[in-house]
């Protein structure tokens, strides 16, 4: 069983650490191929950023001093690619953000016929536990003149977060 990802309390750095770790264990990649933190080619390439760090929206506290969180991780990967005008390219894109949308919902998700197993949602420390993971429909952007674009999947985490009280 792997290490738990995260070492430090903010829930930011956890679950970007947690976010790569599980969108780099997508069986759609090629084996040369990586999801980069903000880190994009000029040309192409593959990356997710957060979009507005992790938010807590519910804070419950017990009678023993326990605090219950339920956060989100909103975030997007960022396919580019130097697709210009050829329409086939661009629906394989779209294709490719859309089964990796699926893999990470626990939505079947079938590549090159073959069906794959479920995204295993990674162990988090400090309490945080990932309970689904949400996608909107991915997007182009408007083509810059050089013919590159830039094609989004927005994701949401959702995950709980304990904080147990210090002694």
């Amino acid at each position: 069983m792997a290490e738990p990802i995260g070492n430090d309390a903010t829930g930011y750095d956890v679950l970007t650490a947690a976010m790569k770790s599980l969108l780099n264990q997508f069986p759609g990649l090629y084996p040369d191929e990586a999801i980069k933190f903000e880190e994009l080619g000029a040309e192409d390439g593959i990356a997710f950023s957060n979009d507005s760090g992790a938010l807590v929206y519910t804070e419950k506290e017990d009678i023993l001093g326990r605090i219950y969180q339920e956060c989100r991780y909103p975030c997007f990967v960022v396919y580019r690619s130097t697709t210009g005008a050829r329409e086939r390219q661009k629906i394989t894109i779209l294709e490719f953000l859309d089964t990796l949308g699926r893999w990470l919902c626990h939505e079947p998700s079938g590549i090159e016929g073959k069906e794959y197993e479920k995204a295993i949602y990674p162990d988090l420390t400090a309490g945080r536990r990932v309970e689904r993971v949400t996608r909107g429909n991915a997007y182009g952007t408007q083509p810059q003149e050089n013919g590159v674009q830039d094609w989004v999947l927005p994701v949401t985490v959702f995950y709980k977060n304990v904080i147990e009280p210090e002694i």
